[in-house]
């Protein structure tokens, strides 16, 4: 989506349960929007410090650039669930495998070792 030259994106977070919180990310993800993205998700860690685990469901994304890319590889690297003292909940990446504007760069990236992407968000909640 854009408007105009400029790139939209939109965030929206919900609490699934009492430990889990679901972000739903559409649009593009990209250098301009990329921060946007990771503000909401420091907002998670902040506002909710009961959360365990943070669902990012990247099923809406039509775009995923590198800043992006970047974003979502340093949040894997900041999580409890990937690094020892890890200062944040454990982070599950959904994207259905018909999404190839983030299947093509995360794999490309060899970003599924860090980070698996899964199918759904039901698929990553059972992860959890």
């Amino acid at each position: 989506m854009s408007d105009g030259d400029h790139p939209t994106m939109s965030v929206a977070v919900r609490q699934e349960n009492e430990t889990t919180t679901v972000v739903t990310v559409q649009g593009e993800v990209d250098l301009l929007t990329a921060r946007q993205l990771m503000d909401a998700l420091e907002q998670v860690w902040l506002e909710r410090p009961q959360v365990t685990c943070v669902v990012i469901d990247l099923s809406g994304v039509t775009f995923l650039g590198s800043s992006g890319l970047g974003v979502l590889a340093d949040l894997a690297g900041r999580t409890t669930s990937h690094t020892p003292g890890g200062i944040g909940p454990a982070v599950r990446l959904v994207a259905p495998k018909d999404n190839d504007a983030v299947i093509r760069p995360w794999t490309t990236m060899n970003l599924q070792q860090i980070l698996p992407l899964h199918e759904d968000v039901e698929s990553a909640l059972a992860a959890s």
